[in-house]
């Protein structure tokens, strides 16, 4: 699909939806060739949007003036934005798949993703305000009447897609959406544990076959991530000209693997496991409130365990991420946020590298409370949060962790 044709599917899905879905149902297609040639260039419209609206205005509040923000600390949310939203489209087609004998429907993965991407038009075309924060509530409005328009264009689709009953078609659609909300809100909850300390993916100008870096340098890592990308690609487009869909599945499981910097393969470590690493004791405090659990999604694993350590006069909660098969989106962390700084009358916030570990501290001197996280073996983040004499202390608690141990395991696959 070539750019024109793009603008013209945009505007046709927008405009007419019911002439057009009876046109998408038949089209020949591959999951890779949605995703490649329509996904990937209008999911970065809002991400886009945000990062340079946000980068040119800064953020207003209401009577208490403009927030400025890095430009790193911008791209590195933009990227998990941009990720979230890709991996959004692929859950959502999966529950639409699942659901598909339920209501009646035929089961079929390409039919599915187009349902899913093509109705997620809405939302991404109104993303392109974000370029202008000072609209604010309009912004939201017309985010919530796209959405809400989305919902519509995916009950008008599945009679033609899925085959459903058109009887079933409003209870296809609610199922699939609340389904998808409840997994959109974990997905995000596992995104937001690494947003402070960034991400970047992608390949950037300049990068071609006679420009090489070294194999552990940040661009190194970029390049090759680039590659793994384009191979990913070649390998989901083979599996679906073979037609064996158990090959397509791991086909694209290994591209989200991919697309997340890691491996699908690798196991995050069990919770007794990770749990270990939080001691009874810790500098003298007694811990409390603890608990550790792993979850999966798509085939990626994310591990975590958490605790609170107190000693009668202060409390501070601890928590050990394991990001398991997606451990290379810590690979990459940094790159855009490392050597940020910022500060104000309240506190500090910076990002930095020390001894080859990308650190996070966030401080504020009104209430004596912040934030200390480092990224271990590029897939274990330690964080440790709470009220303290300085940031110091923080960071003094953290280290007495075993990070070593963690380090050494960095590159296991635990059960």
């Amino acid at each position: 699909m070539n750019m024109q044709s793009l603008i013209t599917r945009v505007r046709s899905i927008l405009l007419k939806p019911k002439e057009t879905w009876p046109e998408i149902a038949t089209e020949q297609d591959s999951l890779s060739g949605i995703y490649r040639n329509y996904v990937l260039i209008l999911a970065a419209i809002p991400a886009l949007g945000t990062l340079i609206g946000t980068a040119l205005f800064g953020i207003q509040i209401p009577m208490m003036g403009t927030i400025r923000i890095g430009f790193g600390a911008l791209l590195t949310q933009a990227l998990l934005s941009y990720g979230v939203s890709l991996l959004m489209i692929y859950v959502m087609m999966l529950i639409t798949e699942s659901l598909a004998p339920t209501f009646g429907a035929v089961k079929d993965r390409l039919q599915s993703l187009k349902t899913i991407a093509y109705a997620a038009t809405p939302v991404w075309i109104v993303g392109i305000l974000h370029l202008l924060p000072g609209l604010g509530v309009l912004v939201s409005l017309l985010g919530l009447v796209a959405l809400f328009y989305t919902f519509y264009l995916i009950k008008l689709g599945l009679p033609h897609t899925m085959q459903c009953p058109e009887e079933k078609s409003l209870g296809y659609t609610i199922t699939v959406v609340v389904i998808s909300i409840v997994l959109g809100i974990i997905l995000s909850f596992l995104v937001g544990t690494i947003s402070g300390v960034g991400s970047l993916s992608g390949k950037l100008p300049g990068s071609g076959d006679d420009v090489h870096f070294e194999k552990d340098s940040p661009m190194g890592k970029l390049e090759s991530w680039s590659k793994q990308m384009e191979e990913a690609s070649e390998q989901m487009e083979a599996a679906q000209q073979s037609g064996d869909s158990e090959a397509q599945q791991k086909a694209m499981q290994n591209m989200v693997g991919t697309l997340m910097g890691g491996d699908a393969q690798v196991e995050a470590m069990s919770p007794d496991e990770l749990g270990d690493f939080l001691p009874q004791k810790l500098m003298g405090m007694q811990r409390s409130n603890f608990s550790a659990e792993r979850n999966q999604m798509m085939g990626l694993q994310i591990a975590q365990a958490q605790a609170n350590y107190s000693d009668g006069s202060q409390q501070l909660r601890v928590e050990i991420t394991d990001m398991g098969g997606a451990k290379g989106i810590l690979s990459l962390a940094g790159f855009a946020a490392v050597g940020s700084e910022r500060k104000t009358e309240r506190g500090y916030e910076k990002t930095y590298s020390d001894a080859g570990r990308i650190v996070s501290e966030k401080w504020h001197d009104v209430d004596g409370r912040g934030e200390y996280s480092v990224v271990v073996g590029d897939r274990f983040v330690i964080k440790v949060e709470g009220q303290a004499d300085s940031i110091d202390t923080l960071r003094t608690l953290a280290n007495s962790l075993d990070s070593g141990g963690l380090e050494s395991l960095a590159d296991a696959s635990s059960g």
